[in-house]
């Protein structure tokens, strides 16, 4: 079992501190983001500065039969 990580991040300006309306989700297999935190370009589809609104931890099945 694998475990991924589900942030729900919000897109924010980086000068003026004022949110977006709605949130996204942000997939990933490592504990990289902290709460809270501010980060910029997170990758495809998530252009410019996001602020992590909160994590999920969600077990998955290993891949382990794919060769």
């Amino acid at each position: 079992m694998e475990t991924e990580y589900i942030y729900t991040v919000v897109r924010e300006d980086y000068v003026t501190g004022e949110r977006a309306k709605r949130t996204k989700k942000f997939y990933s297999f490592t504990p990289r983001l902290k709460v809270g935190g501010l980060y910029t370009h997170l990758g495809k589809g998530f252009p410019g500065c996001h602020r992590v609104l909160s994590v999920k931890e969600h077990l998955v099945p290993g891949c382990d039969w794919i060769h």
